[in-house]
C-alpha cells in the first residue's frame, strides 16, 4: 500500500547509519516474521496495521538516540510521520503503543499480568525470533563490537558458561529495568540477562513453536 511503501523508505533512511544488529534488514526480517506468524495464527484485525507497526518498530530506538533526543522521541515520530502522509491519527496513535509494548525492557517494568496488544504480541515475537539463533547471536556480537567497549567476557560471564557445562539448565540473570537500561556488561552476559529467556516469554503459539529451534541452536 501508499503508506507501507512511504514507511519503508523513511526507515531505510532512519536506519542507514545503524551497524548491523539494528539495520533495515533486521527491519525487513521483523516483518516478513510478523506476516508470517499472523498468518498461522489466523490473525483478524488490521492487516495494514501490524505490518506499519513491524516496520516502525525500531524507529528511534533507545540505543541510538542523537544528542537531544529522548523516550518519547520514538512515539513523535511515528505519530508525525504516518500522519503526514494522511493516516489516521488514532490508528497512528494505536501503532505507537504496539511498538512501545514490543521491547524487552518494557516488559521488565510491568507485571505479570499485564494485557498486551494482539498486534504487540506478534510483533513482540517476530523481533524476538530475530534476536535468538544463528541471526541472533551474530546480531549480538555485531552489536557488542559496534556499541561497546567492554570485553566478550569477564570472571563472572566465565562462571555463568562454567555452570553451562555442568548442567543442562542454563541459568539466566533476572534484571530489572532499570538495570537492563543502565547495564554495560560483556556480550556473552547478555545471552544470559535476554537471550535465554525470550523463549519462554514469547506470546503466540507459533512464535513458540518457531522459538523452540533457535533457542536450541543457541
Amino acid at each position: 500500500s501508499y503508506i507501507i511503501n512511504k514507511l519503508v523508505e523513511f526507515v531505510k533512511k532512519e536506519m542507514a547509519d545503524n551497524d548491523p544488529s539494528h539495520d533495515w534488514n533486521h527491519v525487513e526480517r521483523v516483518w516478513k516474521l510478523a506476516v508470517s506468524i499472523a498468518e498461522q495464527e489466523e490473525f483478524e484485525g488490521d492487516f495494514e496495521l501490524l505490518q506499519l507497526a513491524a516496520i516502525a518498530h525500531d524507529i528511534k530506538d533507545s540505543k541510538y538516540l542523537k544528542p537531544g533526543e529522548d523516550e518519547d522521541t520514538a512515539e513523535n515520530t511515528i505519530i508525525s510521520f504516518l500522519t503526514s502522509h494522511q493516516y489516521p491519527l488514532e490508528k497512528a496513535k494505536y501503532i505507537s503503543n504496539v511498538v512501545k509494548q514490543i521491547s524487552f525492557k518494557h516488559e521488565l517494568g510491568v507485571s505479570s499480568n499485564y494485557q498486551f496488544l494482539p498486534e504487540s504480541k506478534i510483533v513482540q515475537d517476530a523481533d524476538r525470533l530475530d534476536a535468538i539463533g544463528a541471526i541472533g547471536v551474530a546480531r549480538t556480537f555485531s552489536y557488542g563490537a559496534a556499541k561497546s567497549n567492554t570485553p566478550f567476557y569477564n570472571q563472572n560471564t566465565k562462571e555463568l558458561m562454567k555452570s553451562l557445562d555442568e548442567s543442562d539448565e542454563i541459568k539466566t540473570i533476572q534484571i530489572s529495568k532499570d538495570q537492563y537500561k543502565n547495564h554495560n556488561s560483556p556480550t556473552i552476559d547478555h545471552f544470559y540477562e535476554k537471550l535465554f529467556r525470550l523463549e519462554s516469554m514469547m506470546k503466540t503459539k507459533s512464535g513458540q513453536k518457531m522459538a523452540k529451534k533457535r533457542h536450541e541452536f543457541m
